[in-house]
C-alpha cells in the first residue's frame, strides 16, 4: 500500500483523471456469483510489498483472499514483501504463469501493472489502492477520507487537551487524503482544535512509529491516528504506554491493544476482492477507476467498502451523545448531505 518510493507522477495522474472515468463501485463489482460456472478454478494471485503479519494492510488482504479461496475454490497464490524494484518483474512472472486475475495490492503497483498489462491482454489486473486503468486494468481507490472524517470528529469530541495527532508512513497522496479527512472531521466539531502530525518515511519500523507517537503526545496530543502499517503498531504502543487512545486503520485493530484502540477505519477488502473475482468470472471485467466510499457496516448493501469499527470493550467510555453524533455524521456522509472532498495536498 504505502511503499517508500516517490509517487509524484501518480499524484499528477490523480489530478488529471477525467471525472467520466470515475464510476460507481456498484456498476461492476456487484454481480451474483451464481451466474457463471467456471470450468476450471480461477487462477488468482495476490501480490503486495506489505507483510501479511502487519495487523493491517497486508493482513487484511491475506485474510480476505483466503476467505474467497474457500468460497469460490480459487487456485490462489499469495506473495508478500515484494521489493519495490521487483514489482514489475513479479507482475510479469505471474502473468506469464497464466493468472486470470492479479490483485496488485498497493498504490505503487499501478504504473507497473499498466505497463505489464499491455503485453498480457487476457490477464485482468486490479490495483488496490490505485489510480491507473486500461482495458484490462481496474483500480480501486477507496474514499478513506470519509472514514477518517468520522474519526477526526470522534477525537475532537473526546479530546481533553484540544490537540490530536497522526503518524504517516510516507506522505503519499492517498495517505495525505486520509489525514486531510481526519482534520476536516475534527474541525467540523471544534474549529480551533490543533491537529499535529509526522511522516516517518517507513512502514516497517515500530520503534520509529513509537518515537513519533511519543513526540506527539509530549506536544499535547491525547489521540493518535496512524496510517503506517507495521510502524503503526509502535504508534499504538506509545498511546498505550501514555494512557491515551489510538485510532486504527484498514483493519479493526482493537485486538492489538484492547484498552487503547478506541476504533478504526476499516476497509471491507473481502467485499472489494469478491467484486473483482466476480467481474472476471462473469466476463464483465471493466477497466475503470472505482472510488467506493463509506458504508454503515461490514458487508452492507450498496457500493461502499469503508466502515467504522465498533468500540468493543471501550463502548462505555464513549458518551451517548458522542455516539449519536457519530451515527448522524456517518448517515449524512452516506446520504451525500455531508461531502468529504478528496485532498492530496496537505493543509496546515
Amino acid at each position: 500500500m504505502y511503499s517508500e518510493q516517490s509517487v509524484a507522477l501518480r499524484a499528477i495522474l490523480a489530478s488529471v483523471i477525467s471525472a467520466g472515468l470515475i464510476l460507481g463501485f456498484s456498476n461492476a463489482f456487484q454481480f451474483p456469483s451464481s451466474t457463471y460456472a467456471q470450468s476450471s478454478p480461477l487462477r488468482v494471485a495476490l501480490l503486495t510489498d506489505a507483510l501479511f503479519s502487519d495487523g493491517g494492510w497486508g493482513a487484511t488482504a491475506y485474510n480476505a483472499s483466503q476467505t474467497l479461496k474457500e468460497k469460490y475454490g480459487l487456485e490462489l497464490t499469495t506473495v508478500e514483501n515484494v521489493a519495490i524494484p521487483d514489482i514489475e518483474p513479479t507482475l510479469r512472472d505471474f502473468a506469464d504463469q497464466g493468472s486470470d486475475l492479479i490483485i496488485a495490492h498497493g498504490f505503487e503497483w499501478g504504473d507497473p501493472a499498466l505497463r505489464v498489462s499491455a503485453d498480457y491482454p487476457d490477464t485482468k489486473f486490479v490495483v488496490f489502492t490505485g489510480l491507473t486503468n486500461s482495458s484490462n486494468v481496474a483500480s480501486v481507490f477507496p474514499m478513506q477520507q470519509e472514514g477518517s472524517y468520522v474519526l477526526g470528529a470522534l477525537a475532537a469530541m473526546m479530546s481533553k487537551t484540544g490537540t490530536i495527532g497522526f503518524v504517516g508512513g510516507q506522505a503519499y497522496p492517498n495517505i495525505i487524503n486520509i489525514f486531510e479527512g481526519y482534520k476536516q472531521g475534527a474541525r467540523s466539531i471544534n474549529p480551533d482544535i490543533k491537529v499535529i502530525g509526522q511522516y516517518i518515511d517507513t512502514f516497517t519500523d515500530p520503534a520509529r512509529g513509537k518515537e513519533a507517537g511519543v513526540s506527539l503526545i509530549n506536544n499535547g496530543a491525547d489521540f493518535l491516528f496512524h496510517v503506517a502499517d507495521l510502524s503503526g503498531q509502535g504508534v499504538i504502543q506509545a498511546a498505550r504506554d501514555k494512557g491515551i487512545y489510538a485510532l486504527g486503520i484498514v483493519a479493526d485493530q482493537h485486538n492489538l491493544a484492547p484498552d487503547t484502540v478506541l476504533t478504526s477505519v476499516v476497509l471491507d477488502m473481502e467485499k472489494a476482492f469478491d467484486g473483482a473475482v466476480n467481474m472476471v468470472q462473469n466476463g464483465n471485467f471493466s477497466g475503470q477507476l472505482y472510488k467506493p466510499g463509506l458504508e454503515s457496516a461490514k458487508g452492507a448493501s450498496g457500493d461502499g467498502i469503508v466502515f467504522i469499527a465498533p468500540f468493543h470493550n471501550l463502548d462505555s467510555k464513549v458518551p451517548t451523545d458522542v455516539k449519536q453524533k457519530l451515527n448522524q455524521i456517518v448517515q449524512d456522509i452516506i446520504s451525500g448531505k455531508t461531502v468529504v472532498p478528496e485532498r492530496t495536498e496537505a493543509s496546515s
